[in-house]
């Protein structure tokens, strides 16, 4: 196939789409999720073509520095990494404390990240590892004052690996040779794991720990063991209304 990337952002989609059908209580997580992702879908310069090469949509990464299959692609990856650890283990979300100005803090949250990752670029840290650092260090902040947190990040990052790892798998399966062929030689994590390039598995678990941690903190929710009336597709926008006492873990 000629234009790979978008084979993969179509595939990426698949998780989160499954997750917004199955899972109603969750879609007001995910929508801001992918909102807030929408930003990153313009650092492709950064990664085109020093990480990889693929071909894009209209040349658009040649003449604006990003294209549609980046758009689609943070949109899959923020949908399905920020409800991957709910899902897998069943929790729904619930409000812990009034939840003030949440969009400065996410839009907070993500400007430290881009500017963690280009102080690390300046150091000449390569993109794939200075990207997947800032979300560890803006993550590690996070936990700092949220450390009920700690869990349901580290086990997002788990469920998104292995996520990540069966879309990479599919579409090695869809397009063969796709990474040997469009990727660039890893710089540190030499080799592969079942034919997917280690890098990919590393920026697949930390965007799992990143989307489990920030938008929790950002719109300050609160995990909490799922009801059996939370799975319902007509729940409403926002999230329940959190239960007396001291807020759940």
């Amino acid at each position: 196939m000629t234009y790979e990337f978008l084979v993969m952002a179509l595939l990426f989609l698949v998780p989160g789409a499954l997750m917004w059908l199955v899972r109603g209580d969750l879609r007001w997580l995910m929508r801001r999720t992918v909102l807030a992702s929408l930003p990153f879908a313009a650092t492709e310069w950064l990664f085109y073509p020093e990480y990889w090469a693929p071909r894009f949509l209209f040349g658009l990464a040649d003449l604006i520095g990003f294209g549609l299959e980046d758009v689609l692609f943070v949109a899959g990856l923020g949908a399905f990494s920020s409800c991957a650890y709910a899902v897998a283990f069943r929790r729904t979300v619930v409000p812990r404390g009034n939840g003030a100005r949440p969009w400065r803090r996410a839009v907070g949250g993500i400007a430290v990240m881009l500017a963690v990752t280009g102080l690390l670029l300046a150091g000449g840290v390569p993109i794939l590892y200075a990207s997947v650092a800032a979300m560890v260090v803006c993550t590690l902040g996070v936990l700092a004052v949220r450390p009920d947190l700690v869990r349901p990040s580290l086990l997002g990052a788990a469920v998104s690996c292995v996520i990540y790892l069966g879309l990479c798998l599919l579409f090695a399966l869809l397009v063969p040779g796709v990474f040997e062929r469009t990727w660039r030689p890893s710089l540190l994590l030499h080799g592969r794991f079942l034919g997917v390039p280690l890098d990919e598995l590393l920026y697949g678990a930390g965007a799992g720990l990143a989307a489990t941690a920030l938008p929790a903190w950002a719109f300050q929710l609160a995990f909490t063991p799922l009801e059996p009336t939370s799975r319902n597709p007509r729940a409403p926008h926002g999230p329940p209304a959190a239960p007396p006492g001291p807020p759940p873990r």
